[in-house]
């Protein structure tokens, strides 16, 4: 599929530039990234430019989803519940653990193929946008950095095999359950702290 992807649009981005790039780049991100950052290593783009422009395509996917779940997720359930009797009140316990671990699912889901699935909920939930955005911006950024030099370093060769670039986006997503873990150390480490501190 990828390397399909790569001798099918390779002629269309190197004719048009970022008039095609961009609308790709929204369907198919972490390939057209590579593709991209391809083409940078080849002289055919400025390397700034398209990642700006992988970002922003990115979080245009991401705005997408977003409002599917804001003003599609009620009509969604009124058909679930119609046909196999699941109720508001069913999906209520899966939101309310959203909303409480909002950022940190959205972080783990720009790194995974389910990650739709969360960007949904983000909306169905009426997460705020502007922080909606700003956390899938945080993670956008490096996933799009990654895969565009991977693209600039390796060529488009990585596009040939499918197991790359999984290996690749499991290799991010295991960097973000660091940080993650890291995070959620520093901060009970810091009641701890402050527990402590508070008892004296």
């Amino acid at each position: 599929m990828h390397h399909d992807l790569f001798s099918e649009l390779a002629p269309l981005v190197i004719q048009y530039g970022y008039w095609v790039l961009f609308p790709v780049a929204v369907v198919e991100g972490p390939a057209t990234s590579v593709l991209a950052g391809t083409l940078v290593g080849w002289g055919q783009f400025d390397g700034a430019v398209v990642f700006f422009l992988l970002v922003a395509a990115d979080l245009l996917g991401d705005a997408l989803y977003y409002s599917l779940g804001r003003w599609g997720h009620t009509p969604f359930l009124e058909r679930l519940e119609r046909r196999l009797s699941l109720t508001p009140e069913r999906f209520r316990p899966l939101e309310e653990g959203f909303r409480k671990h909002d950022w940190k699912l959205l972080l783990i889901g720009k790194t995974q193929p389910f990650g739709s699935i969360i960007l949904y909920f983000a909306g169905a939930t009426k997460m705020p946008i502007w922080r909606y955005l700003l956390f899938n911006l945080v993670a956008t950024g490096p996933k799009v950095l990654l895969f565009e030099t991977v693209g600039y370093f390796i060529g488009a060769g990585i596009l040939h095999s499918t197991k790359v670039l999984d290996y690749i986006t499991f290799l991010f997503f295991g960097i973000g359950l660091v940080l993650l873990a890291a995070y959620w150390l520093v901060r009970k480490y810091l009641r701890k702290e402050i527990s402590n501190a508070d008892s004296i």
